[in-house]
């Protein structure tokens, strides 16, 4: 078997000089060398258990004859982040530590490689890095799982909305300071379908994480079980000689939109896969969520959405429970490879000729029902297509003269009743400042809060977590006011709210020249969101037209809120988010 790293062995006497003082043999030098990367770090509970998948990928590596190398790059925490202005560093920090990865693989000439991440920017920071060594070695990306509900199934999605109900005087603090205390009783991803776990159900769903890995529970054995396993399966690739380049594909990507509309995963994988497809070299519209969406059931009820967790959505089966429903609606291909070196059908059938749905539903049953009236059931938590939750879907891509590029609609966390709507324009150029109108009642019902200038060349793209947070948590606006930004939303978002418009306000996209009063309206079914007004008055498209190519004449790019540093870089550089707001060179 030729080995990449026979190049350093080649060209650099001094390797043996500088990796034995850590405890490796020349025998082992001669072995595939395997990075073991992981964002194991005290930075939070997503992140700090992933040293001990670390032991048992690296164990799983050196039973299959290989010798693996342990390199660490901790992340950042969205929640952490949340309402200040360390929120702007998020989404850049896909962008470095993806860097990081490929540095490692090409400079010290990796073998193989396995990526072993939990959450929001981590994970799919993996899956680029992975799709940019495709021609390169084989990577098998290991989930870090997910965490348990908490106290009375409180999950930390929930902490948002009873903090304005605090704001707006509708929730003691000593009741916000239980769920505080309360929420997370234990490591692994937020326990909500947010972004953390949907990357790691869009992991599985591409083929790059083994089968049943997606959301196990972090605490239980099952998941070491899982990152030993996938030790054995990159030494696998490497023998056979499988790249990642043969197993992330277009039909693959089809898998995880199709997955993703299923599952009502984070909007944010449509900044994530987008990023996925174009390190691959492989051609992705976000459009696909589009027309993908209008056929694809939606199945699965998990908080926010939903009642249920993360976890209880893996007890009930999964991905591989989701893949099963949908085999037969030819939406997926069940042909793609994987990184057990089978396709999407072979994996279904060895999960279904195992006892992991049955020992599933058994823990499952262990759970009661939020009214606490029985066990829970499989489809308490993942409906059937023939009894889904909503037969089309769970985003939709809006466009019109608003969002000329698109823009991006959860309407499966939207009341039905704010699906077609049309309000006032109330315009702000920072969140900070919507989010305090809506937590002190200053907005009037029926009115669509504009923020803008928070896209990614604008403010680095951050979350606008509390004001969505806020509009749901009070009762007044839940139903009744709308927000549309060039931002995005946490995966924890629910309501009646469009994001990633595009162009961006800072780009000079139409966003940049609403006023107050002007009346924009929604519409899921046309998919459309467009600007029908003007200071009030209803107006003829054309006459819209005219009105914003006036106020064009007279607007002026704001001074860029970053020029230096890891945002200066970002901002400079980054790609509309329609495409992925990734990092792109000077020269395209």
């Amino acid at each position: 078997m030729r080995l990449r790293s026979d190049q350093m062995r080649q060209a650099t006497p001094i390797h043996l000089s500088l990796l034995q003082p850590q405890g490796i043999s020349r025998a082992d030098l001669d072995k595939p060398l395997i990075l073991v990367h992981s964002n194991a770090g005290y930075s939070h509970a997503g992140s700090f258990h992933l040293d001990s998948l670390v032991e048992q990928a690296m164990i799983g590596v050196r039973e299959a004859g290989g010798a693996p190398f342990k390199y660490t790059t901790t992340d950042v925490c969205d929640g952490v982040s949340q309402g200040h202005d360390g929120m702007n560093y998020v989404l850049a920090s896909r962008e470095y530590i993806a860097a990081m990865l490929e540095i490692y693989v090409q400079s010290h000439r990796f073998d193989g490689a396995i990526f072993i991440s939990s959450c929001d920017k981590a994970l799919p920071a993996a899956l680029i890095a992975a799709a940019r060594l495709k021609d390169e070695i084989p990577v098998v990306v290991v989930p870090g799982g997910s965490s348990d509900v908490g106290a009375s199934y409180l999950m930390c999605g929930s902490v948002g909305p009873a903090a304005a109900r605090v704001e707006g005087g509708l929730l003691s603090h000593d009741e916000l300071e239980f769920m505080r205390s309360h929420c997370i009783p234990c490591v692994g991803a937020c326990q909500f379908m947010g972004t953390a776990s949907t990357m790691q159900v869009m992991a599985e769903a591409l083929g790059l994480a083994p089968p049943t890995s997606a959301l196990t529970p972090a605490n239980e054995r099952y998941i070491l079980d899982s990152a030993r396993k996938a030790g054995n399966l990159v030494m696998e690739l490497l023998r056979r000689g499988m790249k990642t380049r043969d197993i992330l594909s277009a039909g693959s990507l089809t898998n995880a939109v199709v997955v993703h509309q299923a599952t009502g995963g984070s909007t944010n994988a449509l900044l994530h896969l987008p990023a996925i497809a174009r390190a691959a070299g492989i051609d992705f519209d976000a459009s696909l969520f589009d027309s993908l969406g209008q056929k694809v059931p939606y199945l699965t009820n998990i908080h926010t959405a939903g009642e249920y967790s993360s976890r209880q959505f893996w007890y009930a089966g999964g991905v591989q429970r989701v893949i099963a429903l949908l085999r037969d609606s030819g939406l997926l291909d069940l042909e793609a490879l994987t990184v057990t070196g089978e396709t999407v059908g072979k994996n279904l059938e060895t999960v279904l000729g195992s006892d992991f749905f049955r020992a599933g539903e058994g823990y499952l049953g262990n759970y009661a029902t939020i009214d606490g009236s029985r066990g829970l059931t499989r489809e308490d938590v993942i409906r059937s297509p023939e009894d889904p939750r909503n037969t089309y879907g769970s985003v939709a891509i809006l466009r019109g003269n608003l969002a000329p590029m698109g823009s991006v609609f959860k309407y499966s966390a939207c009341d039905p009743s704010m699906y077609e709507h049309t309000g006032k324009a109330v315009v702000f150029d920072r969140e900070e400042d919507c989010y305090r109108a809506v937590t002190q009642q200053e907005i009037e019902e029926g009115s669509v809060l504009i923020v803008r200038y928070e896209g990614p060349q604008g403010s680095g793209m951050p979350e606008l977590y509390y004001t969505t947070a806020a509009i749901v948590g009070l009762e007044r606006y839940r139903k009744s006011i709308a927000l549309v930004t060039d931002g995005r939303f946490s995966g924890a978002t629910a309501g009646p709210v469009i994001g990633h418009v595009s162009p961006e306000a800072f780009a000079g996209g139409p966003i940049a020249l609403v006023e107050n009063g002007d009346l924009v309206e929604i519409s899921l079914q046309r998919r459309a969101i467009n600007i029908v007004g003007i200071h009030g008055e209803m107006k003829r498209p054309e006459e819209v037209g005219a009105a914003l190519e006036q106020r064009r004449a007279g607007w002026r790019r704001p001074a860029p809120k970053y020029t230096a540093g890891a945002l200066g870089i970002y901002c400079q550089l980054a790609t509309p988010a329609m495409e992925g707001a990734y990092l792109q060179s000077p020269e395209g």
